[in-house]
């Protein structure tokens, strides 16, 4: 497989905006444009951007995985640099043992050609013997003598070098033979073998323990998705909620609610402030409440929601806002509502009904910040000042009565359960007594 190469163009764009990742490309590496044109032919065109989803989202997992200290691609590429070195060690320990081998067949070689010219070389003394030898027994046929004592002597000179030619061609079979288990050949190829064998099963079981290390990270990482697709889908219903009871609040008083949480605010690529109020004033400005449901597995610090409404204020030109999550226990505060800011307030939306109070002191409190940047004369700003004071903080004592209240509540329901187990308890043991003092009788 080719190397993915950087294929862009001057419209490329990859983006993230709030909890989406937005990709504009244009690939042009030809594997991947098949591998694309297959998947349109046997699924269409949805089945195509499920599996590129796939693709990319395994893909920024795989690497994001490089820079681990476990990093899978790693250890493959340390199998394989182990394989190859292992490999080449052997290289180079046969080429020694086969150049050692060489030495050897060419000393034998060096032998026989030794053997060989002093055999040649003692030829005519051993043919000079034969003729002493002869004339000193009186033989008067000189030709006959030479040729017996040539024939002689070569047939001599012809069995010695047989028998140095069979040995250095013994000595050559034993040293390349590999069916002589002695043979430096065969002891360098059950070498070899048991080299290749051992480095290649651990090579082998080092890829699979890297590839079962990314099998698990890539399951891990779809089963993280998975979970932030299923999370993102429950904070997307609980911000339908909060936008449908603020829309519900607004019918009354005329003011205009928009859900503007999957849009950027203009100028910007954010979403922060998901509800968007506009106060119905005179006047060409409005005023502008933005509220931002907050469902998180972890509750936020004091810190964090006025950083965070502080934003929703800023991109979406608010004066106000809002922060919304499920329970109390993710308020930062003792009750269900909290001021982090001088306009900004944190409300639990477990009392649709605190949440709607909460709701009017702040459009209250807008109105007032309002009233100051303009300086109106007309309007009293002390006086505004201390009703909204005086409402926040009846607004805290209705808070801890309904805390109250409730924790009542829940005591009235244990003591009326408590009371009929006791009834039911007092019924029993008084059929029981009825049935023992009158036996014949059915208590039925």
């Amino acid at each position: 497989m080719s190397v993915i190469p950087a294929q862009r163009t001057g419209s490329d764009r990859v983006t993230v905006i709030g909890d989406a990742l937005e990709i504009h490309l244009r690939i042009t590496h030809p594997e991947t444009v098949a591998l694309a044109r297959r998947e349109v032919d046997e699924h269409g065109p949805a089945g195509l951007i499920s599996t590129v989803a796939t693709a990319v989202t395994v893909g920024m997992i795989a690497t994001s995985l490089q820079g681990g200290a476990g990093n899978a691609s790693a250890a493959m590429t340390r199998a394989l640099t182990g394989f190859e070195e292992a490999m080449h060690a052997r290289a180079v320990s046969a080429t020694a043992q086969l150049d050692s081998l060489i030495g050897r067949i060419d000393a034998t070689e060096a032998a026989t050609r030794q053997a060989a010219a002093e055999t040649l070389a003692a030829l005519p003394t051993r043919i000079e013997q034969g003729l002493t030898t002869a004339l000193a027994g009186g033989s008067r046929n000189v030709q006959e003598v030479v040729r017996q004592a040539a024939t002689s002597a070569l047939n001599d000179a012809q069995a010695q070098l047989a028998r140095v030619v069979g040995a250095h061609t013994a000595e050559v079979r034993s040293v390349i033979s590999t069916e002589n288990p002695n043979s430096p050949i065969a002891a360098l190829q059950r070498d070899l073998n048991t080299t290749i064998t051992t480095t290649v099963e651990n090579t082998r079981r080092e890829l699979a323990e890297g590839l079962a290390a990314v099998r698990a990270l890539v399951q891990a990482g779809q089963a993280q998705a998975a979970a932030r697709d299923k999370s993102s889908a429950r904070g997307k219903e609980f911000e339908e909620t909060i936008a449908e009871i603020v829309g519900n609040w607004s019918v009354g008083s005329g003011d205009s609610v928009e859900h503007v949480g999957t849009q950027p605010a203009p100028g910007t690529s954010r979403k922060t402030g998901d509800v968007v109020i506009r106060l119905n004033t005179p006047g060409a400005h409005q005023p502008t409440i933005a509220i931002e449901a907050k469902r998180r597995a972890k509750a936020l610090t004091a810190r964090q929601h006025r950083e965070e409404l502080g934003e929703a204020m800023r991109i979406r030109r608010a004066q106000a806002a809002i922060g919304v999550v499920p329970t109390p226990d993710q308020v930062p505060g003792p009750g269900r509502f909290h001021r982090v800011d001088a306009n900004a307030f944190v409300v639990s939306a477990d009392d649709p009904e605190m949440f709607v109070m909460v709701l009017a002191v702040v459009k209250e409190l807008t109105l007032l910040t309002t009233a100051q940047s303009d300086a109106d004369p007309a309007v009293d700003l002390g006086r505004a000042r201390t009703a909204i004071a005086g409402g926040i903080q009846l607004l805290s004592r209705l808070d801890e009565v309904t805390k109250y209240t409730g924790n009542a509540e829940r005591a009235l329901v244990g003591i009326r359960s408590t009371a009929d187990a006791l009834r039911a308890a007092m019924t029993g043991q008084l059929q029981e007594a009825a049935r023992a003092l009158r036996p014949n009788t059915d208590s039925a």
